[in-house]
């Protein structure tokens, strides 16, 4: 069969055709129905790189399309009208999109079709196949370099009669002979530092380019000018191995992109990894009168300091937990009162920078942590029980034996005390201060007074002492009384 460049319209019934609002709309004369277009162009939105796609019922684009939809290549073949309410000769479809070629560079542009084909970049002709070809397609490449940035592609395509085959693609030319474009630098560096782990996730957004080949993910220590390669990567994150050693060590993080030709962009703008601030040293005192432990340690005067939390290791449930006591910008904190029971006392101190990133924090004890304070709380209770106190004569005065018969295991003093004064005076005086054999049942001390034979009276108790000078309850007062010699 030959074909006809084009077709002469056949008219059997005349349409009258009303605009209303600017939108093309349907009339009914006698018997023949018109159908309404569809949506135009403009109310069709397709994803980023799609085709939006216009179907049209003559081959000069004009008038408002029979529907308009998104197609993601251009690879057709209709044997038929191409879409419902559309001919299968004399017509036309345009498909456009506007997307980002990134550092742009060389590509070549291929088409091939049945009848009609023209391909745009930013409205410039690049192909041009506009004659009919009957059943056989036939093609055509070109070569061309396109700009960095944002471009837009129009593919018109026209079946005069006939079969309608048409399929466009546009490809990076990934040889190093022809593509010395740089790929553009990553950009959207993120970094998360985990206070865990102590490792640095580095994330970035997806790059641009049609020919990317990998990333590569870079590292230096802040005052170092040497980059160390960290790992090549098709991802967009990657969690450095490094364990920083002590929260403290700042690096600096870069992505580079690398093309299927082996052009490196260059590096992403640099993202520091800030050091956490860290408490260098942790002192505390405990005050017995309040039974308030303060606190101290250097204040911190990093750029990207933003607060301390205070903690203290208490029991919880069963467990020793470290619990949050409250949050300061100073650099002093008083508990509040705490139990004088002559126990460790164990308290942190953590940094969180303007980040929001906080210190390590280990669930359990560590003794070399700067950070961290042991302190004993001096014991402020008192043993709970009186001991017993007996009189006699010893060779050279008066025989005083105090004891105790609390089990071994239970006992809370260190050791037993005598005191002695003269009957009637109001101050005692220490006739023994003595720990007691702890391998004894029965805990025991016992002095020989020495007094004057001169016929006075003296007075007697005993109590029990602990090691943080806690003395327990006094004996009751014994009296002995010295005949002249």
């Amino acid at each position: 069969m030959t074909r006809t460049a084009r077709k002469a319209p056949v008219h059997q019934k005349r349409l009258v055709v009303a605009r209303t609002g600017g939108v093309m709309s349907a009339v009914v004369l006698g018997s023949l129905l018109a159908a309404a277009p569809q949506a135009s162009a403009a109310d069709v939105t397709c994803s980023a790189n799609v085709y939006q796609r216009t179907f049209y019922k003559n081959t000069s684009f004009s008038g408002s399309p029979v529907k308009t939809d998104c197609d993601s290549a251009i690879d057709q073949s209709w044997s038929g009208g191409p879409v419902s309410g559309m001919p299968s000769d004399d017509f036309g479809v345009r498909w456009s999109v506007t997307r980002d070629f990134g550092s742009g560079g060389p590509f070549t542009f291929t088409a091939s079709a049945t009848d009609g084909v023209r391909v745009y970049l930013d409205g410039a002709r690049k192909i041009d196949l506009w004659k009919g070809t009957g059943d056989t397609a036939r093609s055509q490449s070109v070569n061309l370099t396109v700009p960095s940035g944002k471009h837009t592609l129009r593919v018109d395509y026209v079946n005069w009669s006939g079969a309608a085959k048409v399929k466009y693609t546009y490809t990076p030319r990934t040889s190093a002979t022809y593509d010395k474009t740089k790929p553009l630098a990553p950009t959207g560096v993120k970094t998360a530092y985990n206070t865990t782990t102590r490792r640095t996730t580095v994330s970035w957004s997806a790059n641009k380019e049609m020919d990317l080949a990998s990333y590569a993910l870079y590292r230096r220590p802040v005052g170092s000018s040497t980059w160390t390669q960290v790992t090549t990567t098709t991802a967009r994150s990657h969690t450095d191995p490094l364990v920083n050693p002590d929260d403290r060590t700042p690096y600096y993080y870069e992505v580079r992109a690398k093309d299927k030709a082996g052009n490196t962009s260059s590096g992403s703008t640099d993202t520091i990894v800030r050091p956490l601030p860290v408490v260098t040293e942790l002192t505390g005192t405990y005050d017995k009168a309040s039974g308030k432990v303060t606190l101290k340690w250097p204040l911190n005067t990093e750029s990207h300091f933003d607060h301390y939390t205070v903690l203290s290791n208490d029991k919880v449930d069963g467990y020793w937990v470290w619990v949050p006591l409250g949050t300061t910008k100073g650099n002093t904190w008083t508990t509040e009162p705490v139990v004088a029971d002559g126990e460790w006392g164990h308290y942190r101190v953590l940094v969180t920078n303007d980040g929001g990133t906080t210190t390590y924090n280990p669930n359990g004890l560590d003794a070399t942590a700067t950070n961290e304070l042991w302190l004993e709380i001096p014991d402020g209770i008192a043993p709970a029980y009186a001991p017993e106190l007996t009189l006699g004569s010893c060779a050279t005065g008066v025989q005083a034996t105090a004891t105790d018969h609390t089990p071994a295991p239970i006992r809370d003093f260190t050791g037993l005390e005598i005191e002695r004064r003269e009957a009637g005076t109001g101050t005692w005086s220490v006739a023994l201060h003595k720990g007691y054999d702890p391998r004894l049942d029965t805990a025991t001390a016992t002095v020989c007074d020495p007094l004057p034979a001169d016929g006075r009276s003296y007075e007697y108790r005993a109590r029990t002492y602990d090691a943080a000078g806690n003395h327990s309850p006094s004996s009751e007062i014994r009296t002995v009384t010295v005949p002249v010699g």
